[in-house]
């Protein structure tokens, strides 16, 4: 009997996605033998509302940019055509119906672990998708952690650090890339006035880091 294929699901609110995210997701890829990754954006992430959020078709963009450095990866949008709040667990139950043939695999940071009771139901969140918990610097989960933990290489990139750089103008090609470089520049995105921020859209959000999924930084 065939195994189930294996899908990853790797969220955040990519702001811009770097180099970063990249590491983390091909390595936990590698560790936990996934066939594919889905790198889903978030609309508006829970609890985290803090700054303006650029445009979800740009950084729809950018993700499209950053998923082509591995032939595993893929842009799913489902998050943001729905629009509203993001929830992991609405999000695990689209895809479950959509693709019951998945086994499907929650990629989150080791910062996030300890925060997981306050999400939208935690227990259906763990009976939806295997937990997979990324561990930088030998950080480790609490433990009663019901995920299996995967060391990933920190990069000293976040996403917050890279718009920093971009407002003050110093380079950020080795944090983002060069497709991703060429859509910052071409939408004077990070910079003030930033024309691409979602004050149309109403989108509001905190920062972003390698921790994905809901009440993430990133």
């Amino acid at each position: 009997m065939a195994r189930r294929p294996r899908v990853g699901i790797f969220g955040g609110t990519f702001d811009p996605p770097h180099l970063g995210h990249v590491v983390a997701a091909r390595e936990v890829a590698d560790a936990v033998d996934l066939e594919r990754v889905l790198w889903v954006p978030a609309a508006i992430p829970p609890h985290k509302r803090h700054r303006s959020l650029t445009r979800a078709t740009v950084r729809r963009r950018m993700v499209e940019a950053a998923v082509g450095r591995d032939p595993r990866f893929e842009l799913c949008d489902l998050e943001l055509v729905r629009g509203g709040i993001s929830y992991t667990v609405d999000t695990l139950r689209s895809l479950k119906a959509a693709h019951p043939e998945w086994s499907l695999v929650l990629i989150v940071g080791a910062d996030l672990v300890t925060g997981m009771s306050a999400w939208k139901e935690p227990d259906a969140v763990a009976e939806l998708a295997e937990l997979v918990v990324m561990s930088r610097d030998g950080q480790a989960p609490r433990s009663d952690c019901r995920g299996s933990v995967v060391p990933v290489t920190r990069v000293d990139v976040s996403s917050s650090r890279v718009r920093k750089r971009v407002r003050g103008r110093r380079a950020v090609r080795d944090m983002v890339g060069t497709h991703i470089l060429s859509i910052i520049e071409s939408e004077g995105l990070y910079r003030q006035p930033n024309r691409a921020m979602a004050g149309a859209d109403g989108q509001r959000i905190q920062e972003d880091r390698v921790s994905s999924v809901e009440g993430d930084p990133g």
